[in-house]
């Protein structure tokens, strides 16, 4: 996704950074939770989290801590999501059978509405 199709998509959070930020992984990052040689090491166990989530600092100052402390909640409630386990304020563990882009744009979804609300507070 590059700098334009986010701006699209996603203009209430883009709004929100002074920041050229041109790929989703500025914002959110979706990696494949796969089983490395140090199992001990693993915050998610693979066979329950197939996926993990890390949102940058930047959009915890974006959004707020109140906001941001309620991340959890909102991720929770996607239909995509099969299972969610929370390791730190910015990083989840999700069971899904969807693909990553999919993953990103539900996640991109949740941080845009969430945009919104501060834009019309703000209005």
């Amino acid at each position: 996704m590059n700098r334009e199709q986010l701006m699209s998509d996603y203009p209430n959070l883009m709004s929100l950074f002074d920041e050229e930020l041109d790929e989703h992984r500025f914002l959110v990052v979706v990696d494949e939770n796969v089983e490395e040689e140090a199992d001990e090491a693993d915050i998610f166990d693979p066979t329950e989290y197939n996926w993990i989530i890390y949102l940058p600092e930047r959009v915890k100052e974006a959004l707020g801590e109140e906001r941001f402390s309620n991340i959890y909640d909102h991720l929770e409630g996607l239909e995509i999501v099969e299972d969610l386990m929370m390791d730190e304020e910015d990083l989840f563990g999700i069971r899904s059978s969807e693909d990553e882009e999919r993953i990103v744009r539900e996640v991109l979804g949740v941080l845009e509405r969430l945009a919104a609300e501060i834009k019309e507070e703000s209005a």
